[in-house]
């Protein structure tokens, strides 16, 4: 194998400035990519997610999410570990997580996705550039223009997530309830 040539496989337009992409690491359902736009001249939301059609050997974008129409910096999936849904981080103005749940379209062969949107944190107060999920998908870090890195940890049982503020050596703990039937987000002290 010779590492110093590669051959280009495919090629998928997105008809926009893209700004970040991430592969979904799961690998009990097809390839997916996640694709982030940071123009506001685009239609729709700006992320796309495309899935791999084994049968016709393409790319296909089976997804334009439209709770996310801020400028997108980054995308991070979380790694699957025995869930049956995706988790996608998304870094704009504030974070986003979102829920990803799969229904394979038996005309297309290609999936449907049932979208919810259980967590969006403002906490930053400025542009978010970067999100990362710890290797078990449990704990997403968001770094932002105020200077802070922000970890975000699921509670999934109990249908809440925990903000862990890390700023300046001091670790700040902020508990955040869910409704599921709402998808709303309040704070508790």
């Amino acid at each position: 194998m010779n590492l110093s040539q590669w051959q280009l496989l495919n090629e998928i337009s997105t008809k926009n400035g893209c700004s970040c992409i991430t592969w979904n690491p799961s690998r009990a359902h097809p390839p997916m990519l996640a694709v982030g736009i940071d123009s506001q001249s685009s239609t729709g939301g700006l992320v796309q997610i495309y899935e791999y059609n084994e049968t016709l050997r393409k790319w296909a974008r089976i997804e334009n999410l439209v709770q996310c129409s801020d400028p997108v910096h980054d995308v991070a999936f979380a790694p699957n570990l025995g869930r049956s849904y995706h988790m996608l981080a998304v870094a704009s103005k504030d974070v986003r997580i979102l829920m990803l749940s799969p229904v394979r379209d038996p005309a297309t062969s290609l999936s449907k996705l049932d979208i919810r949107q259980p967590a969006q944190f403002d906490d930053h107060l400025s542009q978010v550039w970067r999100v990362e999920w710890n290797i078990t998908g449990t704990i997403l870090a968001s770094s932002g223009d105020d200077g802070c890195v922000r970890l975000y940890k699921g509670r999934y049982c109990a249908g809440s997530y925990v903000n862990m503020d890390y700023q300046m050596g001091k670790m700040r703990r902020r508990q955040w309830s869910e409704s599921f039937s709402s998808g709303f987000f309040g704070f508790l002290e």
